[in-house]
Order: C-alpha cells, then sequence, then structure tokens
C-alpha cells in the first residue's frame, strides 16, 4: 500500500487538502505542473482558470482544442469548458494516470482552484483521508497500481 502526503491549505475560507501534480498533453503541447484541491464534492477534474492562464494558450489555440464543450456548475456560478480527454496526471514517483479533464474557456470566477474530483480517485483507486482539526491528510492506493 502507498500512502501519498497531501498538503494542507487555508484557502477560500477554510482548510483545503491540496496535491501538487503535474498535468501534460502532447497536442496541443502541455506540460502545467499545479497545486490542485482534492473535492470530493466535484464530480469532475477541473483546472482553474489561473492555471489555465499560466498556460499562455491562445485564443485562437483554444478554438483549435478538439474535445467536448459544455457547461460546468461550479460555486453558484456557471464555466464554460472544454474537455481534454487522456490527459496524463503525473503524482511525483508515487502515480501515473490518464484523465479526461475539463478546462475552462470563459467563466465567472477567475479565482476558481484546480480542482481534483470523484473521477481521480475513482482512478486510480485511492482512499482518501482528511482530518482537518489535526491538519493531516493523504491517499492511499493499494498494492494494484
Amino acid at each position: 500500500m502507498v500512502r501519498i502526503p497531501v498538503e494542507i491549505y487555508y484557502f477560500a475560507g477554510g482548510l483545503r487538502p491540496m496535491l501538487s501534480v503535474v498535468l501534460r498533453l502532447d497536442n496541443p503541447n502541455i506540460f502545467l505542473p499545479i497545486k490542485a484541491i482534492i473535492d470530493t464534492g466535484s464530480p469532475t477534474t477541473m483546472i482553474g482558470m489561473s492555471d489555465m492562464k499560466r498556460m499562455r494558450l491562445s485564443k485562437i489555440k483554444l478554438n483549435q482544442i478538439n474535445g467536448k464543450r459544455g457547461e460546468v456548475n461550479i460555486g453558484g456560478g456557471k464555466v464554460q469548458t472544454i474537455k481534454l480527454e487522456g490527459m496524463e496526471i503525473s503524482i511525483g514517483n508515487y502515480a501515473k494516470l490518464k484523465l479526461d479533464v475539463q478546462f475552462p474557456i470563459r467563466g465567472e470566477d477567475a479565482n476558481q482552484p484546480s480542482l481534483l474530483g470523484v473521477d481521480f480517485l475513482e482512478k486510480i483507486k485511492a482512499k482518501f483521508y482528511f482530518n482537518p482539526s489535526k491538519k493531516e491528510s493523504y491517499i492511499e492506493i493499494g498494492d494494484s497500481q
């Protein structure tokens, strides 16, 4: 069994479990290290607007991306997204997986953080532990990984 430590930060009025990951995709060429909130209330993994801006993809490049476009409700607002299929997500030397990831095209909240949703936890077959009073958090992955 592998236990991956998760950092805890004070963000948006409360303690949040955050995991450092690296996102990679060949077309378009993306390499993006991020800190994402592990959000068990979100069914999907989504890149936040501030991380999206760090990628410096032009509007022309965004319009050329193939992927399913749609709308996601986040924190009471709506965000237009495109789903990039098969994005590689690396968690240090612990795990590497491919996952469909939502990228914002337009949205109401430019401060929306990146989120690792339930789809992420399901894909790596992980148990998630978060104890805010002890400021302790980790992900446990079974030996089959």
